[in-house]
């Protein structure tokens, strides 16, 4: 537009306003896609760390005896994992818990290895006790009131049980009472 033989400069100001708002949408485009990338990023790493540790663990039952007097069941745990595994008797985290079902399968008991009942830990574990890396570990467990077994009633039968280290691995065996 010419007025009075003058050319306006409202094109050019337009022009280079919009040249600024796209590159300001550009950019914050941008940090914003960044932003998001990151975040996936750290959110897989994490998952692959946990995954790594979990695979790497492994604990295997080598043997599992119980005794009627005073109900104590001994158990010994290789950790044939090359991570430490944590062998807790406290009620926080970390915690080592278990499941022990009788000869048909049916579950008798869970809990955790706590210094009361059902299952108490007398020896082999502790708030800080972990499994090293290849060590033989034997923990005794006295069994009571829910976890309790009848000997009379079940003697030659085959009971099993499951343990969760704190969720890092488990392992399962068997004894015959």
């Amino acid at each position: 537009m010419i007025i009075n033989g003058k050319k306006g400069i409202t094109p050019i100001i337009a022009i280079i306003l919009l040249l600024m708002m796209t590159v300001a949408v550009a950019g914050a485009a941008f940090f914003w896609l960044s932003r998001i990338q990151n975040q996936l990023q750290g959110g897989v790493e994490s998952f692959q760390g946990t995954m790594m540790t979990q695979i790497a663990s492994k604990v295997d039952v080598i043997d599992a005896d119980y005794s009627d007097t005073p109900g104590n069941l001994t158990i010994f745990f290789q950790n044939t994992g090359n991570t430490k595994i944590p062998v807790s008797d406290g009620t926080d985290f970390p915690t080592t818990t278990w499941i022990l079902k009788d000869e048909n399968q049916v579950a008798i008991c869970s809990s955790n290895w706590n210094s009361t009942a059902p299952a108490s830990c007398d020896e082999g574990c502790g708030t800080t006790t972990q499994m090293d890396v290849g060590e033989i570990h034997k923990v005794i467990l006295h069994l009571v009131d829910d976890c309790e077994i009848d000997y009379g009633d079940s003697a030659g039968k085959v009971f099993s049980f499951t343990v969760d280290f704190s969720g890092k691995t488990t392992s399962s065996g068997s004894f015959v009472v």
